[in-house]
């Protein structure tokens, strides 16, 4: 707040400091006032805070406006040293700066030892003091009681509330206890502000405060039957429990003398401090309870973005329909091949035009005997279209025998059926690339149809929750600005705003754990417009993780694998395991391989269903022209629940270890890019912890005449780690190949933990 703009906060803050050293200062010889003193320094403008505090010490003599000064010149100095040195003072600093300000005090008018302990006394009470004040201004007035003090700051807070009390206890205003003119004021706007356990501890502090400053528990008393029934009928009214605090000091005036005689005038500092608080209105208590006291539940923010999911939820569907619009109109354009019938009606047709128009035998051929001569070019153009070329030993011989224009006749076939052929290859292209983009159309639209169900279930906030939640990260002292907890489609998501110099992401998670019930685990930390304050989002913890474990070697004689792997663990806590096997081996088949993998990830990343995934690879294999083949072999694990989808397409057998039994996934599908209709294997199986996955290429698996033995390797070895298991896999087949090996080998194997 040092050198800010005149504010709010900071006037109020002056106000504050100024009641206090005005109403201290007559107190311990000053030493309170002096504690606030230091601990404003912290938090205002150092000259003006000095200033009031010389000012303050005028009403309590000359000699207590010189030791005032020389504690003012002292702070001020050792705080300009610091200033200029630009050297941030520390607690050791403060309390050697606070013990120098007073020697001046203990030495000045020194009478005997017993004054001298007093004074002693007196100092050890301000140093202390002067701590928390710090504490106090910091927490309140720098910081904001937006953001809930940690436990020792609320203790400073208590303290100082206390030391207050006990300074207006001490005040009197023509026999007129002014501490009265405070204390119905505090309680009753206190349970406005914040709730009524803050108010039943309100009245505990301010009541201590007046019994170590009259040595009487009528203060106490007072504060405490006060604060029951404000809390008791300050839900139903707040005008009612005003006038409640009233009937309790007649009550207690007239039954127990709470103010020594019985008379009116006794009332006043009661009754004004009532009247003061009924005249403020509600709406400045609210307005305090929202932006004071850090207790807004952020109705607006909510419902806006309760709308904004709504919106995007429409905007969803909208696009969903679109593609899907997209795919059908290509589907659509697919439509209306030219048939095989059609083309060679057309080459019988272009031969009479082109050859016989202008032979002497055409009315014979094509009048006379039409038929014949007919069916015999019908033969030829199913020859060429067939065979890719006709020749003459393909001539029918009714042909041959009439004909003298047989060279031509082949010719001409040959040229149309190649320009066909031509043609229908282009033709072939454009219709598979409009059927993979329609595919892939569907694929978006499909997948945008499940993101707006996804959002278009209702969000919901738990607001008791997201309190508790703050409570606990502030109990272990981790500083709490606010709490979001969201709930949308069963997934649950919690965003804390906590200071930076208190980020523990493991104390944080398991704090929003106890208060959830689940496990959490963070997600993402995420900086915020303040440097100070960081967004630490949360959410459920899978009850699996999959450890894993690889070995591979290339084929004897080449330098790289055609093998690749991956695994990626996407954002809805599924794990994927990809083993590909690029058919051949080098850096051609490597690259392949590799990009299929990549292509299956990023699919996965994107949302995609595993049909769409592979039915688009597929095709993009077979119109490559290639003949590039890969084999998939894919494993989904979902954590949360330990189903698995083992996916299949041309891949070697697979493996589960479960205990000490070991079952085998076979596959029956074509690899990638042989067909272009395909059929991925797919099995379903519950996986429980401590269960192992092991995929082989076939590079392993044909190094055995039969799978089960390879099933009785993995069940006989002993190692749990998957990158030993995996290891050992590949040095017994190695062994069983004499270490030469004759295809790519790669082994990868996953644990359930």
């Amino acid at each position: 707040m040092k050198g800010s703009k005149l504010s709010t906060k900071l006037v109020l803050f002056y106000i504050v400091y100024a009641a206090m050293v005005v109403m201290s200062g007559g107190v311990f010889d000053g030493q309170f006032a002096f504690g606030t003193f230091v601990g404003a320094l912290y938090a205002g403008n150092p000259l003006v805070v000095s200033l009031l505090y010389l000012a303050s010490s005028i009403v309590f003599g000359l000699p207590n406006l010189l030791q005032c000064a020389v504690r003012v010149a002292v702070m001020i100095c050792c705080w300009l040293v610091h200033f200029f040195t630009k050297r941030k003072i520390g607690k050791l600093n403060l309390l050697l700066y606070v013990i120098l300000a007073n020697v001046f005090y203990v030495a000045y008018g020194f009478v005997d030892y017993a004054n001298l302990f007093d004074k002693i006394l007196y100092t050890t009470c301000g140093v202390a003091f002067s701590f928390v004040s710090l504490y106090v201004f910091r927490a309140v007035f720098v910081r904001g009681l937006a953001y809930p003090p940690q436990m020792g700051e609320r203790i400073c807070i208590a303290l100082f509330s206390i030391v207050c009390t006990f300074c207006l206890s001490t005040l009197t205003v023509a026999t007129l206890e002014v501490v009265y003119f405070v204390l119905p004021f505090v309680l009753l706007s206190a349970n406005s502000c914040f709730d009524g356990k803050t108010t039943l501890v309100a009245s505990v502090i301010c009541g201590l405060g007046n019994l170590l400053a009259t040595g009487k528990l009528d203060g106490l008393a007072f504060c405490a039957i006060c604060a029951l029934v404000i809390v008791a009928f300050g839900n139903i009214s707040r005008y009612l429990s005003a006038v409640g605090v009233i009937v309790v000091d007649v009550a207690m005036s007239y039954f127990l003398g709470l103010h020594g005689n019985f008379y009116a005038l006794f009332f006043a500092p009661t009754l004004t401090s009532v009247f003061i608080f009924v005249v403020i209105p509600t709406s400045v208590y609210k307005k305090l309870n929202d932006s004071f006291c850090g207790s807004v539940t952020r109705y607006s923010a909510k419902s806006l973005s309760a709308k904004l999911s709504q919106d995007l939820t429409r905007r969803l569907f909208r696009l969903s329909d679109i593609f899907m619009a997209i795919k059908n109109a290509f589907y659509t354009l697919c439509v209306g091949k030219i048939s095989h019938q059609q083309v060679m009606c057309s080459i019988v047709n272009q031969c009479s035009q082109s050859v016989c128009q202008s032979c002497q035998h055409r009315a014979y051929c094509w009048r006379q005997n039409l038929t014949t001569t007919e069916k015999s070019l019908l033969q030829l153009a199913q020859v060429a279209l067939s065979a890719g070329k006709c020749s003459i030993l393909d001539i029918p011989q009714a042909l041959s025998a009439k004909c003298e224009r047989v060279s031509m006749i082949i010719s001409q076939v040959n040229d149309i059926a190649q320009t066909h052929k031509q043609f229908v290859d282009k033709a072939e292209e454009r219709h598979n690339t409009k059927l993979l983009v329609a595919d892939q159309m569907a694929g978006v639209s499909n997948l945008l149809l499940q993101l707006a169900t996804d959002y278009k279930s209702n969000i919901t906030f738990d607001i008791g929750r997201e309190k508790e939640i703050k409570e606990t990260l502030i109990f272990h002292n981790v500083l709490c600005a606010d709490v979001a907890m969201v709930t949308q489609g069963g997934q649950l998501l919690v965003v804390a705003t906590v200071a930076q110099n208190d980020l523990d992401e493991p104390t944080i998670a398991q704090c929003v754990g106890l208060v959830v019930k689940q496990t959490m685990s963070v997600q993402k930390v995420e900086s915020t417009e303040n440097s100070r304050w960081v967004n630490v989002y949360l959410t459920v913890k899978p009850r699996f993780e999959l450890s894993f474990g690889v070995a591979t070697t290339a084929k004897a004689g080449s330098q790289v694998s055609a093998d690749t792997h991956g695994q990626i663990k996407t954002d809805n806590g599924k794990s994927i395991v990809t083993l590909c096997d690029g058919m051949g081996s080098g850096p051609k088949a490597e690259q392949m391989s590799s990009t299929v993998i990549h292509l299956v990830e990023s699919f996965y990343r994107a949302g995609f269903d595993s049909d769409t995934i592979l039915s688009a690879i597929n095709g993009l294999l077979t119109q490559s022209g290639n003949e590039i083949f890969c084999a998939i072999d894919m494993v989904v694990v979902d954590l949360f629940n330990g189903f698995a989808d083992f996916v299949k397409l041309g891949a070697s057998v697979g493996f589960v270890k479960s205990g000490t039994t070991v079952e085998m996934i076979r596959s029956s599908s074509l690899p990638l890019g042989v067909l272009e209709e395909m059929k991925p294997s797919i099995t379903k199986k519950a996986l429980s912890l401590g269960d192992i996955l092991l995929l082989v290429s076939d590079g392993i698996a044909d190094c055995y005449k039969d799978a089960t033995v390879l099933a009785e390797i993995l069940h006989n070895v002993t190692y749990t780690a998957p990158q030993s298991i995996a290891q050992t896999i590949l040095e017994k087949t190695l062994k069983q190949c004499n270490n030469t090996p004759p295809d790519d080998m790669t082994v990868v194997v996953a644990k359930i933990i």
